[in-house]
């Protein structure tokens, strides 16, 4: 399994898009794979996606149409403490547009993602990225904990939410997924520390063009 630092993965990100690959497409291609994936666990067809405001919880947004579009029944959660970014509240207008039902949790109504949880036969999880820095707000952190402890299967989008991509050390709080799907590559810190413990069974999809490409050019 190739394994690559957050650096690297940045770089050839960065390829992809000088190359005319758009943010928004690169978003669609990893979520097509990342639905491919799950579509080939035999999780249930109750699904949760939890999403957070960056490009990860984009990726599960569009992923959830796409279960959505192959007969699961999904429910969406939107994480409001923040204001999500561009390609998230696109992502989101397109779920509202075809009547998936969205919830907006903030640490006022946390409460709320209990009963969502315990209808569920997995979660999908895209709360936060390989950008994450610094400990949780308290909010992720309460959302991270009832997941964990709702006894659902847990497939994580890139990365378990809330664990270091390069060190493998949890930032005050971390998902414990029992998959993990992998875009590019796999990190180095899910075979470091905590990282051992957190990932689950990992896999690796591309975004629309391969790592071996990427790094001919």
């Amino acid at each position: 399994m190739d394994i690559l630092p957050v650096q690297k993965l940045r770089q050839l990100d960065n390829l992809a898009k000088e190359l005319g690959l758009s943010e928004r497409l690169l978003i669609e291609n990893a979520s097509s794979n990342l639905f491919e994936t799950i579509n080939k666990l035999g999780l249930g067809k109750n699904a949760l996606v939890v999403a957070g405001r960056g490009n990860n919880g984009a990726d599960v947004l569009s992923c959830a149409r796409k279960l959505c579009s192959r007969g699961y029944r999904v429910k969406v959660v939107a994480l409001e403490e923040k204001p999500l970014g561009p390609e998230g509240e696109f992502q989101k207008s397109l779920l509202e547009k075809i009547k998936i039902p969205i919830h907006s949790i903030s640490d006022s109504n946390t409460k709320e993602l209990r009963p969502l949880l315990k209808e569920s036969d997995f979660v999908l999880e895209g709360i936060l990225g390989i950008g994450a820095k610094g400990a949780l707000s308290s909010f992720l952190h309460k959302v991270i904990v009832l997941i964990n402890e709702a006894g659902k299967k847990i497939v994580s989008c890139d990365i378990p939410s809330g664990l270091s991509p390069d060190e493998g050390i949890s930032l005050g709080g971390a998902i414990k997924a029992d998959y993990t799907v992998s875009f590019i590559a796999a990190k180095p810190g899910f075979f470091k520390n905590e990282g051992q413990k957190l990932c689950g069974e990992i896999f690796v999809v591309d975004i629309g063009i391969s790592k071996n490409i990427l790094e001919n050019l």
